[in-house]
């Protein structure tokens, strides 16, 4: 005979602990019912997320539903109705038969609701009666707060299973509940027949924690010495602490109270073995099984269990044997220091995060099925609008006669997924903060962002005006179109860009995504790899970047051609999680949006084809920047066929967001004294540290070198408007760029001859005209000393004049550093203030004003022969010179030129026409300098003379080198005389 038949002659059912609707559908628990004897099923979430997860039994029912309007959770309740009230009627004959002694199956309410007795009552009353079927149990777990839980719901008339037993002492406090809601139907004149109820021991979890806890006590080698011996209890506590809550539970039946209620008609509230699976390998398989047996009990297994208790179980009476032994184990457990009500607690924490675990998983799961079945509802029209961009963006090119129409056709899907579905904006509004973002980093692609937009109905500029001079629709993106944060079409700039979007929005707290676009082509350039370094670091979640991977570049194929994994394993090995798709199988794009809201920094690579949509462009080399010419659009527009695209945008936000007034800034309070010795980056850090308490939009970056650029006085103060980059100047000044583009004022440090790596950003950030952006390079020119030429910045005076609208600094001591950094933070673009490594003495009084575009005559009077013209470090050896010529009758006028861009042309054409010439002193290379400055702005008024470095310089002494390329003192003195002659 069946093992499984036979345990019903010794009063106990064995029920299933498993369900899904593919058993129920295919027969397999009809038959286990009617052939095997199964009286009952349990649930959970975990299965439930196996189900649905590993299956597509439940799709169907899902896409209804979701045509219903009805959410991710009103979808999950109804998956799980249906599969409840089907196995409830499956085994409803069971029920009927046995007059409501058996036939159940449980439903377990939300796990979070474990220690809430009032949401446990109401979420268990609602779910009683939308499965309404009177043989479901409801999954109670006897918590503190289940109790009175338990109670109150049996006093309903609602059948309850209890789980989560471990001890003995709760499950007293189990069946007292069961009394008591029995004798309050009573008193309330209501039935007490077939209420039903179980409370479930769980078994396999007890052993697995005591084993734990025994075996700290076992030695490595040999036996224990301990008395009684840790090893002999091991894979015994669980069956022992059941054989004794058996016993209570005959106590209660042998007790004048039940045999009252009994007579009322009420049913035995039976122990119910849960967690019968074994989870030790070197255990017997049905150890939970053979020793439980007897009247009035239940035993939930697996299906392997069950075949294996089929296969070989033997059935006997058995939870009434060794009742002695059973007891002796729990006091040796007690005996060797393990205290079972300390593990009984553990285990109903334990268990109530392993209910919680799954069922989070099961709505996430779910969560995204749905979404899925919501994608592929999108697909079609989502399809047409991505036919109609490559429409636009050839007859835009086509018109144009230039422009790059197959880098478009590329990504027409991404790009009709992202603004048509996936991003929250608002067409109506281009300066919004609290929308989702996004950054073309394969800036040749500008015609399908402009034909997107039109589209939106976002620009109401004709797209046939791209690349018109007054057009806004350039060829590649530029804020001169209000919809474009930054300049991109310099390739591998983008996503820098985009983490400096998100870091703004994080400190905003603006929930909103950035997506950002690249070509494959582009992510050869470095800086990628530094964004991608930097966002995982600072755990940009919001932050999706989608590589158009085309396999063509412009001259040939990109390296990698279409092997995605590539790009995956890079973004993967940055710290990324990476997802590789069909770029135009637009379920795929959408189902991967809806995966990169789940964990991030998000790599989406999409492997295209360059000029998909058109045969004859379609992966063909030669098409790469060349607009066709009318007979080819032609036959192109007619493959595309028609335009069926009718999606509307409707905007939407993330929450609500008041742009910050900003206060107006007082003076800062500066105390030096003349003669000072303080070195100009030490003055610029206690600025930014002061500045920071009344511009709560300042934000600083460093490249590793906060403790050298003085950054660090401002780290300290503010750590979370703080940004390490790291070696990696160039990504960080795209994000700088990307954080102005926000409203912030980021000011990135490094040293000065560092910055010259990080070139193309800042002149791509020119174009971007950012409302305020401070870079500042330290430790600049031959006055850094020893480290030598490779740390001299000499090139940058030059780098950041020919920026367009830029503003150039360079104090000369503590107060103007102070003044002119303040005046950053308050002057509108991109400014750059250089620093000096070495201390220089103060000669201004804190109350000196440094208006941007002025200078400071420090030595003036009617005599003067010559001007000498400076800044910064060597304004000290201009003093010093003056001296020196004074002392043999030469009167030198002695300008500090602070402001190199804008430059005093009135201060300057002054002393070129009250003196001979003018000899400008300048630790950078002679050109493009302040030099060049100068003679630009007198504009051969007078002659002028430069010293600055002309040949490469050596390590040495600050002052050997000052004087070894001819900045010094000695060298400004000597070449006055030599133009006296």
């Amino acid at each position: 005979m069946n093992p499984l038949l036979k345990l019903l002659e010794f009063g106990q059912s064995y029920w299933l602990d498993n369900l899904t609707r593919r058993m129920i559908k295919n027969g397999d628990l009809k038959r286990r019912v009617e052939k095997q004897g199964l009286r009952g099923v349990t649930s959970n979430p975990k299965i439930f997320h196996e189900a649905i997860a590993k299956s597509d039994d439940y799709d169907a029912q899902i896409e209804t539903l979701i045509a219903e309007g009805r959410s991710n959770i009103e979808i999950y309740e109804a998956l799980v109705t249906t599969d409840l009230q089907d196995a409830c009627d499956i085994l409803r004959p069971v029920y009927d038969e046995l007059k409501g002694q058996d036939g159940f199956v449980s439903l377990e309410i939300s796990p979070h609701l474990a220690h809430d007795t009032p949401g446990s009552i109401q979420e268990a009353r609602r779910l009683w009666q939308t499965v309404d079927r009177p043989n479901l149990l409801i999954k109670i777990p006897a918590t503190a707060a289940g109790i009175p839980t338990i109670e109150e719901l049996l006093f309903e008339g609602i059948n309850i299973n209890i789980t989560l037993l471990f001890s003995i002492e709760r499950y007293q406090a189990v069946a007292q509940a069961y009394l008591k809601a029995l004798e309050r139907r009573l008193e309330a004149d209501k039935s007490v027949a077939h209420i039903a109820s179980v409370a479930s021991f769980f078994l396999s979890r007890i052993d697995v924690l005591a084993d734990q806890l025994l075996s700290h006590r076992i030695p490595l080698e040999g036996r224990s010495h301990l008395e009684p011996h840790p090893e002999d209890l091991q894979g015994k506590v669980a069956i022992a602490n059941a054989k004794l809550a058996y016993q209570y539970f005959k106590h209660i039946l042998q007790s004048n109270r039940w045999k009252a209620l009994e007579a009322k008609g009420a049913q035995v509230q039976r122990m119910l073995w849960a967690s019968t699976s074994t989870k030790n390998p070197a255990y017997h398989d049905v150890m939970y099984i053979e020793p439980l047996i007897g009247p009035r009990t239940i035993n939930t297994m697996p299906e392997d269990t069950i075949e294996a208790f089929a296969d070989h179980g033997t059935v006997k009476e058995t939870v009434e044997k060794n009742i002695e032994e059973a007891q002796k184990v729990i006091t040796e457990l007690e005996k060797i220091g393990i205290d079972f009500q300390l593990v009984a607690s553990q285990l109903e924490n334990e268990g109530i995060q392993k209910f919680i675990d799954p069922y989070d998983e099961l709505l996430e799961t779910l969560g995204i099925k749905c979404q899925q079945c919501r994608n592929r509802q999108q697909v079609e029209p989502l399809q047409d609008v991505a036919q109609q961009l490559r429409r636009l963006v050839i007859q835009m090119t086509t018109e144009a006669g230039s422009g790059h129409p197959t880098s478009c056709l590329s990504c027409a899907e991404i790009v009709a997924a992202l603004f048509f579905h996936e991003m929250r904006w608002d067409p109506k509004d281009s300066n919004a903060r609290n929308v989702d973002t996004f950054i073309l980093s394969k800036g040749h692609a500008a015609p399908i962002l402009w034909a997107a937009l039109w589209e939106a109905k976002a620009i109401d500029e004709d797209p046939l005006s791209l690349r018109k001079l007054d057009s806004t629709l350039e060829g590649h993106p530029t804020p001169n179109n209000p919809w474009v944060k930054v300049a991109t079409g310099s390739l591998g700039q983008g996503l820098a860009a985009a983490n400096g979007i998100a870091l703004a929005n994080r400190l905003d707290d603006i929930d909103a995504r950035v997506y950002c676009l690249l070509g494959d082509g582009e992510c050869s350039e470095g800086s990628v790899w530094e964004a991608a370094q930097f966002a995982s670091l600072n755990k940009l979640s919001n932050l999706v970047a989608i590589v158009d991977v085309n396999a063509l570049a412009q001259s040939g194929p990109a390296p990698y051609q279409h092997d995605t994994q590539v790009f995956a394993h890079r973004f993967q090995s940055f710290g990324w999680e990476a997802i590789e798709i069909d770029g135009h199988d637009l379920t795929a794009i959408l189902n991967a949006f809806e995966q990169a809201k789940k964990a991030g920094p998000t790599a989406i690579i999409a492997k295209t084809e360059k000029g998909k949509g058109v045969s004859f462009l379609e992966g063909k080399y030669g098409w790469h920047g060349k607009a066709l010419d009318q007979e080819s659009m032609d036959k192109a527009l007619a493959e595309l066929g028609e335009n069926h695209a009718n999606v509307t945008v409707e905007p939407r936000r993330i929450g609500t967001y008041n742009v910050p007034q900003r206060r107006p800034a007082p003076a800062l309070s500066i105390d030096y004294s003349i003669g000072n010795q303080v070195a100009t980056r030490d003055a610029f850090g206690a600025a930014l540290k002061k500045l920071g308490d009344f511009l709560p939009e300042l934000v600083v970056l460093d490249g590793d070198v906060k403790n050298s650029t003085r950054t660090e006085y401002f780290s300290e103060e503010y750590p979370n408007r703080f940004f390490e980059g790291y070696i990696a100047e160039q990504n960080m000044a795209g994000t700088a760029l990307g954080l102005a583009a926000c409203g912030k004022i980021p000011c990135a440090a490094s040293f000065a001859c560092f910055l010259t790596r990080a070139y193309d950003f800042i002149r791509m950030a020119g174009h971007s005209r950012p409302p305020h952006l401070i870079f500042c390079g330290s430790h600049a020119g031959v006055s850094i000393g020893e480290d030598g030429p490779s740390q001299m910045g000499l090139e940058d005076l030059a780098m950041f004049r020919a920026v367009s609208g830029s503003t150039v600094l360079y104090p000369c001591d503590g107060v103007s550093a102070e003044r002119l950094t303040e005046q950053a933070a308050q002057i509108q673009g991109i400014v750059y203030i250089r620093t000096t490594r070495p201390k220089t003495p103060v000669i201004y009084t804190s109350d000196e004003k440094f208006p941007v575009g002025g200078s400071k005559t420090l030595r003036t009077s009617k005599e003067d022969k010559f001007t000498l013209v400076t800044a910064g470090i060597t304004v000290h050896e201009a003093l010093a010179a003056y001296d020196k010529l004074k002392q043999n009758g030469i009167s030198t006028r002695v300008i500090d030129s602070y402001s190199i861009k804008p430059i005093d042309v009135e201060t300057l054409s002054k002393a070129a026409h009250d003196t001979q010439a003018l000899v400008v002193i300048e630790d950078h290379w002679i050109d493009g300098g302040l030099g060049d400055a100068v003679a630009a702005a007198v504009n051969s008024l007078a002659p002028v003379h430069r010293l600055a470095i002309t040949e490469e310089p050596r390590s040495g002494k600050s002052e050997e080198l000052l004087d070894r390329y001819g900045i010094s003192k000695k060298a400004i003195a000597q070449k006055v005389l030599e133009l006296i002659g």
